[in-house]
């Protein structure tokens, strides 16, 4: 007995360590939304040109007050490899919704992210399916989706001819 007792801290440190998403939820979209002063037109055109200036665009329905990124593969903001101290950035892949509607008169820009990481199916325990690396839900930051809407903002309040700009966000 007091073997087993003597043998089981070594037996737990050659347990692997977890990866920081595996405490993380289950991905869900949440959207990030705010709401802007000025004609939907006007938060349209804006939209569109500030996410056509940082991905490429998939999908375009002004109509509708719409518009889909393509997927983009980019740094994760948050999941990180470490390695002797350094924090590397985990390879994320996300593609953006974006929906503008009015609510009471004002115009609403939400925007969805939905992200994955990429892993190999060996250190995420997956099983083989034809490919080494799989591509898993994550949940956003929604640190992309923030930095977007400001630049709305921004767009909106420089074609006002004012600087600066307050965004009021809701998640």
């Amino acid at each position: 007995m007091s073997r087993l007792l003597l043998a089981l801290p070594l037996v737990a440190a050659c347990i692997p360590p977890t990866f920081p998403e595996d405490t993380l939820p289950v991905y869900e979209e949440r959207p990030v939304e705010a709401t802007f002063d000025g004609t939907r037109g006007s938060v349209w055109e804006a939209t569109l040109a500030v996410f056509s200036d940082l991905y490429p665009l998939d999908e375009i329905d002004k109509e509708r007050g719409f518009l889909s990124t393509e997927w983009v593969v980019g740094a994760s903001d948050y999941i990180f490899n470490v390695y002797s101290g350094t924090r590397i950035p985990e390879k994320v892949r996300f593609r953006m919704t974006v929906d503008v509607t009015d609510k009471g008169g004002r115009p609403i820009v939400r925007v969805r992210n939905h992200e994955q990481v990429e892993k190999d199916i060996i250190s995420a325990n997956l099983e083989f399916t034809g490919s080494i690396y799989e591509w898993l839900d994550v949940p956003s930051s929604s640190r992309k989706e923030r930095d977007a809407l400001e630049a709305i903002a921004d767009r909106l309040q420089r074609g006002r001819g004012r600087g600066g700009a307050d965004v009021d966000f809701r998640d």
